[in-house]
């Protein structure tokens, strides 16, 4: 019996549920979490930006600042994908469906891994994170 695992995250939160069949409510494997990810860039950030001289002349420009934020985002999507990549090394699922928040979802598929990409059978923009599993199910295989 096929075994599918389902993805439902957002920036900060992330759960793991797994199904065997459509009609079944899943049941949830693990979660992760990441509050940097619902910070303020303000709070993520100790400093103002660097300043550069300009190349030619004595003016100073503002460095320009990275996107810490992004950056948090980023890092939660590969600890997602770290959990994912064990459960299919392990042969533990046969499919994957991604369904998340749609600022998250493009971070996600872009953090996942090739075998994990081949794996995805569907995907969902929706933020459904904080639903319970029967929402979930009717979300997905209505």
């Amino acid at each position: 019996m096929e075994k599918t695992w389902i993805v439902v995250a957002d920036s900060a939160h992330a759960r793991i549920l797994a199904t065997t069949q459509r009609n079944n409510v899943p049941a949830e494997i693990t979660s992760l979490e990441h509050e940097d990810s619902r910070l303020k860039e303000q709070e993520l950030v100790a400093d103002k930006p660097g300043r550069t001289n300009d190349r030619m002349g004595q003016a100073q420009h503002p460095m320009d600042e990275p996107n810490y934020r992004a950056q948090e985002q980023a890092t939660f999507a590969s600890n997602i994908v770290e959990t994912l990549e064990e459960g299919r090394q392990q042969g533990r699922f046969d499919h994957l469906v991604l369904v998340a928040a749609p600022d998250f979802l493009g971070v996600l598929r872009h953090s996942l891994s090739k075998p994990l990409k081949q794996m995805v059978s569907q995907s969902l923009d929706k933020n459904l994170v904080d639903k319970d599993e029967e929402i979930i199910r009717r979300q997905l295989f209505h």
